[in-house]
């Protein structure tokens, strides 16, 4: 080939048997950078052989200054360059290293500069100026010397990379660990472990992974029993189908257990981690009865850094899991709370049975229906259990009187909605805070008719207007003191009646429209007695 500034960089095309053999192997990328083909031919003869830590290399080839920028702009693992000074000009390689170290902030590479003419650029000036690693005279690169400077140049590049993967695993660990202890779904939690437990497997440019076929899985203990909750390879469809750990290798049960037999200390401490080349199961056993575990399975070869990093990172994963099994019990609890002081004023004015249950799944379909998040629906399913929490506050003589209410125990029994209100709305919880809206304005009626303000419209509160609906449909539905259970078709006929009367057209039309999800839910919820009486 020609020599010339406008050369293009040439790969070495030459494989031989050993290199052929070798393809799966990483080489190490040395760049024999030099005006002199002869330099090129007698570096890649002399170093024709040489490994280091099992690695063969690989050269690259430029033939001048411009033509080395280049090559390193296209490519950033390279290992070593063997840089000639003198090229298209006196003081072009010294250009290539300030190229390499300022523009393209390139530090890992080893700079050995080789030069036929000292004189042109003299070492100690060159040492201290530059950033290099070695300065040879090409008359004193014999054969042994090669292979001396190419093995210590290998190892320091191999461990300047080692502390930059560390340094830079250190900051995924750190960022990793941040991000999973704002998740607050243990689903989303498992999906985003296994996805970083992969990625800390990555060690090559081109996305490929240790294992080529790693299956993973996540699961925590739901009982006596693993529940996966999200899965890689042959696991993919084990959290869609809710399949127990009984569909997971028996290998990994008995890997933990062999574990805790072999490393008494770590087992009390409760976190297990077991290494081989076929698999990496991270156990963790928190407080109570909380246990999880991560499991990846393959062809896998890592080393002790990915080690203690997965160690650290999975240990953090563990707590993370069990504080989000602690914060979904606390938010459980609080439910239950709610759901069961709204059951006690129930209870309190004889009104027992499933009526709260099915006021809940009512006012979540609604909501949905009309075009609240989730999350919202949820909300008003766990807040429209207070809707008549005010009634605590009501004497049971006028609470239960089974006649009509005279006009001052009318007035009384309407005070329930001021008074559940005051009693929610000092609370900072979101529930209890929904809770307050919905007890003081559930009896509020669209054409301004209700109480306790006589509001009208849209400027009552759509919490209040899921919950009045449901509520009185389910009133109506159930039977009570003073009443007995209507027939759902003279239930239907009064909504439609009451549109844009008592309750809001538009959220009318849709509970008419989904009138079968409401027997559905007044079916899985009926209470037996409530609705055997269909008289009025």
């Amino acid at each position: 080939m020609t020599k010339n500034d406008d050369s293009p960089m040439v790969f070495s095309n030459e494989e031989t048997e050993d290199t052929q053999n070798q393809n799966s192997v990483h080489p190490w990328i040395v760049y024999i950078v030099d005006d002199d083909e002869e330099v090129h031919s007698v570096t890649k003869l002399a170093l024709s052989n040489f490994t280091f830590g099992g690695r063969p290399l690989k050269f690259l080839h430029a033939y001048s200054g411009e033509e080395a920028k280049k090559g390193f702009e296209e490519n950033s693992d390279i290992a070593l360059v063997l840089l000639d000074v003198v090229m298209e000009s006196d003081h072009a390689g010294l250009d290539v290293v300030k190229h390499v170290r300022e523009k393209l902030s390139n530090r890992m590479t080893r700079i050995v500069l080789r030069t036929g003419q000292p004189g042109q650029a003299p070492e100690k000036r060159v040492i201290t100026e530059y950033d290099i690693n070695d300065y040879k005279e090409k008359t004193e690169l014999t054969s042994q010397k090669l292979f001396t400077l190419l093995s210590a140049s290998l190892r320091s590049y191999r461990d300047m990379v080692a502390l930059d993967e560390s340094r830079k695993g250190l900051r995924e660990i750190i960022d990793a660990s941040a991000n999973i202890f704002s998740i607050k779904s243990m689903r989303q939690l498992a999906e985003g472990a296994l996805h970083q437990m992969l990625s800390m497997l990555h060690i090559h440019d081109d996305g490929s992974f240790y294992g080529t076929n790693v299956d993973s899985l996540a699961a925590c203990k739901k009982g006596t029993n693993f529940s996966v909750l999200a899965g890689t390879g042959r696991f993919h469809e084990l959290p869609e189908t809710k399949q127990e750990l009984v569909g997971i290798p028996l290998e990994v049960i008995e890997h933990i257990s062999n574990a805790a037999q072999n490393d008494h200390k770590a087992f009390e401490k409760n976190h297990i981690h077991v290494f081989n080349k076929n698999h990496i199961v991270s156990y963790h056993k928190g407080r109570g009865d909380h246990e999880n575990l991560l499991y990846l399975g393959g062809e896998m070869d890592y080393s002790e850094l990915d080690k203690s990093l997965i160690e650290l990172y999975a240990r953090n994963v563990g707590i993370a899991f069990e504080n989000i099994e602690l914060h979904e019990q606390i938010e459980e609890t609080q439910r239950e709370i709610v759901y069961r002081l709204g059951e006690a004023v129930e209870t309190r004015s004889m009104e027992t049975g499933n009526h709260l249950k099915r006021v809940s799944e009512m006012s979540k379909m609604l909501a949905l229906e009309i075009g609240l998040t989730e999350h919202e629906a949820e909300r008003i399913k766990y807040a429209s259990p207070l809707h008549d929490v005010g009634k605590i506050g009501i004497p049971d003589a006028i609470l239960n009187k089974p006649g009509k209410h005279t006009p001052e125990e009318w007035e009384v029994m309407q005070s329930h909605a001021e008074l559940g209100y005051k009693m929610l709305a000092s609370s900072e919880k979101p529930i209890l805070q929904a809770g307050a809206i919905i007890a003081q304005e559930h009896h509020e009626k669209w054409d301004g008719s209700g109480y306790p303000y006589g509001k009208k419209g849209t400027d009552i509160h759509v919490y209040g207007r899921i919950t009045a609906l449901a509520d009185v449909v389910d009133a109506l539905a159930s039977r009570r003191c003073y009443k007995k259970a209507w027939a759902l078709e003279d239930i239907y006929a009064l909504v439609k009646e009451q549109r844009g009367k008592h309750f809001d057209p538009n959220m009318t039309d849709i509970l008419i429209n989904n009138f079968d999800k409401i027997e559905n839910i007044m079916k899985q919820f009926s209470d037996v007695s409530s609705h055997s009486e269909t008289d009025k």
